[in-house]
């Protein structure tokens, strides 16, 4: 009984584990390559709500990774502007590192020569074909933002000049058939024969 005791124990880490049970995760968690770093050390970009207890619990659940030491680093992005507009500027979501020091050194393998077996060609033509997508819409809408003394007129206003053309050349002449308030004949004046008299001196018919 003490012998397999101590097999256990052996198996558990130097640590104690949480009790929440995770079986359907819905965070990303980010093996990041630094070259720099010895090589009892790893790197991960994790979610920001990860704790450093949720990092050390997720790499000896799923990998029976033991960790000894975790660094946290929350890098603040730059300010940003949104993309086809020219005053709106963002700052984007903040990224959160960890750095964990292992009980086990880690060395990252050779990156391969071959890339075919992964695809590589296709991959590089999707991304060729976005940068050119890209370009283009941005070529299409730099400086071209439509005025509206550019953009067609409606129906109404290609009436209205044309009946201003009309006036103008004298082919009609203005005249006012709305039947005004009583209360606007004691502040507008009239003359002899009660018409109203417009600002310019001209009469203007009820």
């Amino acid at each position: 009984m003490a012998e397999a005791a101590k097999a256990a124990a052996r198996h558990l880490p130097a640590f104690k584990l949480g009790r929440n049970q995770v079986f359907l995760p819905d965070h990303v968690v980010t093996f990041l390559r630094k070259e720099h770093l010895p090589p009892n050390e790893a790197c991960f970009q994790v979610p920001l709500r990860f704790t450093k207890f949720d990092l050390r619990d997720y790499l000896w659940n799923l990998y029976n990774v033991e960790v000894r030491k975790v660094r946290v680093y929350v890098k603040q992005q730059p300010i940003t502007r949104r993309p086809f507009t020219m005053q709106s500027y963002y700052r984007p979501q903040s990224l959160k590192v960890m750095t964990v020091e292992l009980a086990k050194p880690f060395q990252w393998p050779d990156v391969p020569q071959n890339l075919e077996p992964w695809s590589n060609d296709l991959w590089k033509m999707r991304e060729d074909q976005k940068d050119e997508n890209k370009d283009d819409n941005y070529n299409k809408h730099k400086f071209k933002i439509p005025l509206i003394s550019q953009k067609p007129l409606s129906k109404e206003r290609q009436e209205l000049a044309s009946l201003a053309k009309q006036m103008l050349s004298g082919e009609i002449k203005w005249k006012n058939d709305l039947v005004l308030d009583p209360k606007w004949d004691t502040l507008l004046p009239k003359d002899d024969k009660g018409a109203i008299k417009g600002d310019s001196g001209d009469v203007a018919t009820r």
